[in-house]
C-alpha cells in the first residue's frame, strides 16, 4: 500500500509556502557564479564517485549473494536527459555506497535470509530502505514494485537481477536489523561527505558577515503520531509495569478525573489494557504551536506519538539546508532537555563543522541552551520568551532593559545598538546623548554625566550572554548580540527559521505526521532514513539547476 496521507489544509498551505521559497532560491542560485562552479556536473566529474563515509574500512570478506550493488557511474546521467530525471536518481550516480559494505556485513543478521537461503547484498537492500521514501510505498508494494517492468533501471542501479528482488519481508527485517546508532550518524556522515567533496563553505555565506564567523545552524522540532492508536492520553512508564497486590499500579487518568482503568482485571496483570505495547514510549501532548509566553496561537492540537528534532546546516548565499543530525524523542521530551544533549552530539561527531550561529524559537531561551551555545562560541539567534513583567514600563526602567533585551539609559530612554564585535562576542550599545535632543526632556536629565560634549555617543554599555539586574542577578533570558526584531535581527533569523521549517514541511509531505513503524526505534529509523533522502534529493536536485543553466552549459570531458 502507500503509506502517504493526505496532507491537511493547514500543511497544504505550509507546503506550497516552501515550494514558493524553493522556486524563489533557485532563482536566487542562479545569479551565483559559485553555483555552477561547484555543483555543475562538470564541475564535480574530477571528483566522482562522491564515497559515502563509513566507520569500518576492513576488506569485504567473500560471500555469496542474491545481488551485487556496484556503483553505476556519472556517464549515465550524461546518456539520459538530466532535466525528467528523479533527483534521488540522479544522487545515486554520484555518490558511491560501496564503503558500506563491510559495516553493514559486521551486523551478522542483516545479511541473513531462511537458513540455506542465499542473502541479498546488504548495501542493495540498504539503498531499498531509501527507495521506499522516495515512492512512499510500503513494504509489500515496494517488493512488487522492484519485481515489475517497470523497474528495470532501478535493478540496475541497485543491483539486482530480474526475478531475483528481495520480498517485503527480507527489506523490513533488514531496516529493522540495522540499529539506532548507525542510523542516526547518516545524516552526519552525509556532511562529512559533503565537506570532503568541497560543496560545503567553511563559513558563513550571508552578505556582511566575517568570514571568522561559522555556517548558521537552524534548529526545529516536530511532532509526529505513533503508529498505534491512542488508547488513554495520561498513559506514562507506570502504566507498562506488572500489578502486585502488594504494590497497586497507580492510574495517572484516574488520579486526574478522568475515567481511567481500575487494572483489577486479568487483561491489566502485564500492563494497563490502555497501553499501546507496540508504541510503549508514545506520549500525548497537548501542542499550542507556540514556545512564547502570551502570545496568541492559531489552533492547538493534542499529539499522541513523538517529536523529531532536526538540526539544519544552511548555506545563505545558495538558499540551501542540509539536515546535519536528528534525534527522536517521546512527544513530551522537554526542548531544554534535547537541545544542549543533541547539540554537543553533533559538535562531537562534525569537530570540524564551524558553527557560528544557532536559530531556534523561544522553546531554547532557557538558560542551559543559551550557555551551550555561547561556550560552543556561536551566537544564539533564539526568540525571547515572553514574561509579564516585559509589559510593565516601571520594571523596564528599573532594571535598564526593555522586553526584547534592548538597552535602556538611566533615565528610560532607549539606547542605540553600535555594534557586534565577533571576536569578543559582545554587542555594544549607546546613548548618543538622546535626553539631549528629546522635546519631552524632563528636568532630571538635566543632571545626566553622559551629557559631554566631547564624547557625543554619551553612555556605552556591553552585552554579553547575560543583562545585568538591579538585584545583582545575571538574566539570560533577554540578552541578545543582534537587536531583537530588528532588521539584522530578522536578516540572520528569518530565512534560517524557514530553512529548518522546510525541513518540517517536507517530512510531513512524505507521510511522516505519522510513524510508519511501530516504536521508538522504529520511529528512529523512519525519520533518520527520511532526513537521508531529503539529503539526497538536494544534492540531485541543486546538481540538475547547475547543469542545465543554459549560458553555463559545459561540453562533457572526453
Amino acid at each position: 500500500m502507500t503509506l502517504r496521507r493526505k496532507l491537511t489544509p493547514e500543511e497544504e498551505t505550509t507546503a506550497a509556502q516552501h515550494a514558493q521559497r524553493e522556486q524563489t532560491a533557485q532563482e536566487l542560485r542562479a545569479q551565483r557564479a559559485r553555483f555552477t562552479a561547484t555543483f555543475s556536473l562538470a564541475a564535480l566529474q574530477p571528483q566522482l564517485p562522491l564515497s559515502f563515509p563509513s566507520i569500518d574500512a576492513t576488506p569485504v570478506p567473500r560471500f555469496r549473494a542474491r545481488s551485487w550493488y556496484t556503483y553505476r557511474g556519472w556517464a549515465a546521467l550524461e546518456a539520459e536527459d538530466l532535466a525528467v530525471l528523479e533527483p534521488f536518481y540522479v544522487a545515486l550516480h554520484l555518490i558511491d555506497f560501496t564503503p558500506l559494505r563491510a559495516e553493514l556485513l559486521a551486523r551478522r543478521k542483516i545479511h541473513r535470509n531462511a537458513a540455506g537461503e542465499t542473502p541479498f547484498d546488504p548495501v542493495s537492500l540498504f539503498i531499498c530502505c531509501l527507495l521506499r521514501w522516495d515512492k512512499g510505498l510500503g513494504w509489500d508494494k515496494l517488493a512488487q514494485f522492484l519485481a515489475g517492468p517497470e523497474a528495470g533501471c532501478w535493478r540496475r542501479l541497485l543491483g539486482f537481477a530480474a526475478g531475483a528482488t528481495p520480498s517485503g519481508s527480507t527489506m523490513r527485517g533488514f531496516q529493522r536489523a540495522l540499529g539506532s546508532a548507525f542510523l542516526t550518524d547518516l545524516c552526519p556522515r552525509f556532511v562529512t561527505l559533503l565537506q570532503r567533496a568541497g560543496l560545503l563553505p567553511a563559513h558563513s555565506t550571508l552578505p556582511g558577515s566575517p568570514t571568522t564567523l561559522g555556517l548558521p545552524l537552524a534548529s526545529d522540532g516536530m511532532l509526529h503520531e505513533a503508529h498505534a492508536t491512542m488508547r488513554c492520553g495520561q498513559v506514562t512508564d507506570s502504566c507498562y509495569q506488572p500489578r502486585t497486590e502488594a504494590a497497586p499500579r497507580p492510574c495517572p487518568a484516574r488520579e486526574k478525573g478522568f475515567d481511567g482503568c481500575t487494572c483489577t482485571t486479568a487483561a491489566c496483570a502485564e500492563r494497563c489494557q490502555y497501553t499501546t505495547p507496540r508504541d510503549p514510549e508514545a506520549r500525548l501532548i497537548h501542542y499550542s504551536g507556540s514556545n512564547q509566553e502570551g502570545e496568541e496561537t492559531k489552533a492547538a492540537h493534542n499529539v499522541y506519538g513523538y517529536r523529531s528534532y532536526a538540526q539544519v546546516v544552511r548555506d545563505d548565499e545558495l538558499h540551501v539546508a542540509w539536515t546535519a543530525h536528528t534525534s527522536v524523542q517521546p512527544a513530551t521530551t522537554d526542548e531544554r532537555a534535547i537541545f544542549p544533549q543533541d547539540f554537543a552530539r553533533l559538535g562531537q561527531r562534525l569537530p570540524e563543522l564551524r558553527i557560528g550561529e544557532v536559530i531556534a524559537d523561544a522553546g531554547v531561551g532557557y538558560g542551559a541552551c543559551l550557555r551551550a551555545i555561547y561556550d560552543a562560541r556561536a551566537i544564539p539567534v533564539v526568540a525571547i520568551r515572553r514574561d509579564a513583567g516585559d509589559e510593565d514600563e516601571t520594571t523596564c526602567r528599573l532594571r535598564g532593559y526593555d522586553g526584547q533585551g534592548h538597552l535602556l539609559c538611566a533615565h528610560g530612554y532607549a539606547m542605540f545598538f553600535q555594534g557586534l564585535d565577533y571576536a569578543r562576542l559582545r554587542a555594544t550599545w549607546v546613548c548618543r546623548q538622546r535626553c539631549v535632543r528629546t522635546p519631552a526632556a524632563r528636568p532630571e536629565d538635566a543632571n545626566c554625566p553622559f551629557r559631554d560634549p566631547d564624547h557625543p555617543l554619551g553612555q556605552v554599555r556591553h552585552v554579553r550572554c547575560t543583562l545585568q539586574h538591579p538585584d545583582g542577578t545575571q538574566h539570560e533570558r533577554l540578552a541578545r548580540l543582534y537587536p531583537y526584531g530588528s532588521k539584522l535581527w530578522q536578516a540572520h533569523y528569518g530565512a534560517r527559521r524557514n530553512a529548518a521549517e522546510g525541513r518540517n514541511s517536507q517530512i510531513a509531505r512524505l507521510g511522516l505526521k505519522r510513524m510508519w513503524s511501530y516504536g521508538l526505534a522504529g520511529a528512529t529509523a523512519d525519520i533518520a532514513l527520511a532526513d537521508l533522502l531529503l539529503n539526497l534529493r538536494t544534492l540531485g536536485r541543486l546538481v540538475q539547476e547547475a547543469t542545465l543553466l543554459p549560458a553555463l552549459k559545459v561540453a562533457p570531458a572526453a
